[in-house]
């Protein structure tokens, strides 16, 4: 039966009514459900596709991913089945258009906006790595936008479960040229939630741009342009730009997946800065100066500068001014700014730039500027701040002065980093849900897995003290001058430090409670000592460290005033 021929046809509890889009795995219709009415998406696949066991099971685990997900910016499942030997699955039927119409009527959006949509692509992106799965093909056209700007992403049909077999073999590349990351593109077993932060990279570019990150005649190109051209800025086209926007961009599109991101989360925390603030009109760094603003070109006596020339990206509108800087004399004298001395300016002004850099180079920042550089950089609650502020500051320090006085304080800001890496890792390893991503890979890995679950039995228990102990052990177990054991080190360092900080301060609140439970008895106020009594046992009775605190407070017994004493016999 063709595609038209499905129109007015019912599968299972569905109505088919219009043909919504086609694709490489089958035909997606607008369709209702008999019984309520709902409007749905319903997918079918028929012809060589149906016939094509291999295909036929990615089709169905399409459907089975879909199914696991609860999510506000995911397409919901509702009913997967087979119809008169036609497999079909019904998902969400989302209001709206894709994102690839919105950006063909408009072109580039404004920052504000696009951070807005990335923010919940991220979020969508989150969920589905956390439950194993990367999505392979992350794509404007993939994206529905509902007329309240609310993203959905759909089409899961070359998602990669990673909890199962891959049912793609090695070295065949799926996805869409555009946006697929060089590991993606050389179909090697590296391809990860990593992955889809790349293409997250390519679309918000995108979105800021007008058009991908790159562009090319055939899929061929794009795909070398992928792996061998550096990730364009967006600033490069755009007028307007926060600077963390541009770079984070950037760094989503590295070459290499650990140079990326740590997941979709961590982009997600940037944009929601950039919110913020913008919602709050606080200031925001821009790639590009307003013009008038302290950061544009400055100006010089007898000179009157206009704005710093800005790019003129894709869809710029009409009647902006051009930017075009313009010099004019103390007596504004017409035409001595001639053609040819602006030229003979510019090669002394190119002259100067290149002695600059040689001068970069012979006579290097020194030690106290780079550590003044790196600390407002360290002291910052983003962890992207620190990963500047080691690589841009301090490891030019360490590099070029071995001796310098701050060598304690850049160690400690290495460590600080770090440490963030192995908590960060440590919550995968330590999910309940297992995941490719929970398994242990490094001696670090392990031996965390190995002491967490005897420290969090303990901790079930109520013995803290002995979870420090395992976390002390694990701390002396792991080399602290291998790079990646040092961070499990600081890790099982600091945990043991806090449940002893913990321990510290509930044994002086227990002790001072009982203080104040027997200052009562004393003061003839039994029952508030016993209540006070009560209260330890109930919220701390069950830990091992303070059990030896926990002795009766008896009232003592009441002495019989002299009224009622007997009389004693008096001799005759």
């Amino acid at each position: 039966m063709s595609t038209q021929g499905f129109l007015g046809e019912q599968l299972g509890s569905f109505r088919l009514e219009s043909v919504l889009g086609s694709g490489a795995m089958g035909v997606v219709f607008k369709a209702t459900h008999e019984a309520t009415g709902r409007k749905a998406a319903v997918k079918i696949v028929q012809g060589e596709v149906a016939e094509n066991s291999k295909l036929l099971e990615r089709f169905s685990r399409e459907a089975e991913i879909v199914k696991q997900f609860r999510h506000p910016n995911i397409v919901r499942w509702l009913a997967t089945g087979k119809y008169k030997g036609t497999y079909y699955f019904a998902m969400e039927y989302v209001e709206g258009t894709t994102l690839d119409k919105v950006l063909q009527d408009r072109g580039q959006l404004p920052w504000r906006e696009v951070v807005d949509l990335g923010i919940q692509v991220c979020d969508a992106l989150q969920y589905a790595h956390q439950q194993g799965v990367v999505h392979r093909d992350l794509k404007p056209s993939n994206l529905m936008v509902t007329p309240d700007g609310r993203i959905k992403l759909t089409d899961f049909g070359i998602a990669k479960d990673l909890d199962r077999t891959a049912l793609t073999a090695p070295g065949r590349t799926l996805g869409t040229a555009a946006y697929m990351a060089p590991e993606q593109i050389r179909g090697t077993p590296a391809v990860s939630h990593k992955t889809d932060l790349y293409a997250l990279g390519a679309l918000l570019y995108q979105m800021l741009v007008g058009q991908p990150p790159f562009t090319g005649a055939s899929a061929v190109v794009l795909m070398h342009c992928h792996i061998n051209e550096p990730a364009p800025r967006p600033s490069a086209k755009v007028e307007e730009i926060p600077k963390a926007l541009d770079d984070v961009v950037v760094a989503l599109m590295a070459k290499a997946p650990p140079d990326r991101p740590w997941d979709a989360e961590a982009v997600a925390v940037i944009l929601r800065e950039l919110r913020e603030k913008a919602e709050k009109n606080q200031t925001v760094a821009m790639v590009w100066p307003e013009a008038g603003s302290a950061a544009a070109n400055p100006t010089r006596a007898g000179m009157a500068v206009e704005p710093k020339k800005k790019p003129a990206g894709k869809g710029k509108k009409k009647g902006k001014s051009s930017g075009a800087i313009r010099a004019v004399s103390a007596e504004d004298e017409p035409g001595f700014f001639t053609r040819e001395r602006l030229e003979v300016g510019g090669l002394v002004a190119g002259l100067v730039l290149v002695g600059g850099f040689i001068a970069y180079w012979l006579w290097p920042p020194g030690q106290d500027y780079l550590y003044r550089r790196a600390v407002p950089l360290m002291e910052s609650s983003r962890r992207s701040d620190w990963v500047e502020a080691i690589r841009e500051y301090v490891d030019p320090l360490d590099a070029r002065f071995p001796e310098h006085p701050y060598r304690e304080q850049t160690r400690g800001w290495r460590d600080k980093l770090a440490l963030d890496d192995a908590e960060g890792r440590a919550r995968l390893l330590a999910s309940p849900t297992p995941t490719p991503y929970s398994q242990p890979q490094t001696n670090g890995e392990r031996q965390f897995a190995l002491f967490h679950g005897m420290a969090a039995k303990a901790e079930a228990e109520g013995d803290e003290a002995g979870a420090e102990r395992y976390w002390r052990e694990m701390a002396g177990a792991v080399s602290q001058d291998d790079p990646d054991d040092r961070r499990w080190h600081l890790l099982a360092t600091k945990r043991a430090d806090d449940l002893a900080a913990r321990i510290r301060d509930r044994r002086a609140f227990v002790e001072e409670q009982f203080r104040r439970a027997v200052a009562a008895l004393q003061a003839g106020r039994p029952k508030e000592a016993l209540q006070i009594q009560a209260m330890l046992r109930e919220k701390y009775g069950r830990f091992t460290d303070v059990a030896d605190l926990f002795q009766p407070v008896e009232p003592e017994p009441e002495k019989p005033d002299a009224a009622d004493k007997p009389a004693e016999a008096k001799p005759e």
